[in-house]
């Protein structure tokens, strides 16, 4: 299969069933036939490296794809100096553990800076990473670094901004797509099966991609909060999937729902086989 499926993080469901650590999550996603997995250190880093190296030979056991969501506090677009310091220090560190981890991607949002040109803030970035590549490519060696499509209108993010952003340096830079976040800017845009298309076709240059998932509720400026599957909000998903299916999509699918993401993920696999078993 072109497309392995999986959750971002651990599901309520996990804990409730008596499982307590992440050395866990390998064997608990595999017994569902998911074979991706995204760690978060979205509110910082605050894993020791012993048990960093132990979650990804648990991983690697199992044959699960283990990406990582980096730090939030990461804003590449920032004016100030001090703050990209300290977001090159939280995406240098990120790379450090994805090694540790076997990780091949990290996931991170652009950022935003209030009140300037929104050109500059893309030169910015640009520049930014350029630079961190260049000064640390032994570190980064074979992990993607995945810059992710923004969720809010004044972030940095769009699709074309993303794809400008990973032209500078292909090897390394592959775009992350979150189709809820594009939903939510584009507010409610993303209903039809050429609408994701159109999204593909500006990136067929990528042989793969990595794709995150969910519902969510959203306002005039963007994303709210990710919701789970099924509960009344958009992107809908048969016209997603049915995209993936008849472009050929090959990558990973990480499923973001809030307390519900390894069975959402199931849910969206198996529907997935279904529609691929009817062409």
């Amino acid at each position: 299969m072109n497309l392995i499926f999986g959750p971002a993080g651990n599901e309520e469901f996990f804990y409730r069933s008596g499982f307590r650590s992440t050395l866990d999550s390998a064997r608990y996603i595999s017994k569902m036939g998911l074979y991706a997995f995204e760690y978060p250190l979205t509110h910082g880093i605050r894993l020791k490296e012993q048990t960093a190296i132990k979650i990804g030979e648990s991983f690697k056991k199992e044959g699960i794809k283990l990406s990582i969501h980096a730090p939030y506090y990461i804003n590449t677009a920032s004016c100030n100096p001090d703050i990209l310091k300290k977001s090159e220090e939280y995406l240098l560190k990120t790379i450090q553990f994805g090694n540790l981890m076997n990780a091949d991607r990290i996931v991170f949002h652009l950022g935003s800076s209030k009140g300037e040109e929104r050109r500059l803030l893309l030169e910015r970035s640009k520049n930014f990473l350029k630079k961190l590549i260049l000064n640390n490519l032994k570190l980064i060696n074979n992990i993607k670094l995945c810059p992710e499509t923004h969720g809010k209108k004044l972030s940095l993010g769009s699709i074309d901004e993303i794809i400008e952003i990973c032209e500078t340096n292909p090897d390394v830079l592959l775009p992350a797509l979150d189709f809820a976040h594009l939903y939510a800017v584009n507010r409610g845009g993303f209903t039809h099966e050429s609408n994701f298309t159109e999204i593909f076709k500006k990136l067929r240059s990528y042989r793969e991609f990595h794709i995150h998932f969910s519902q969510i509720e959203f306002n005039n400026k963007g994303e709210i909060r990710h919701r789970s599957l099924n509960e009344g909000f958009g992107p809908p998903i048969e016209p997603f999937l049915l995209s993936l299916i008849k472009n050929s999509i090959k990558g990973r699918v990480i499923v973001e729902t809030p307390g519900t993401q390894a069975k959402d993920a199931k849910i969206l696999l198996e529907r997935f086989l279904e529609l691929e078993a009817k062409r």
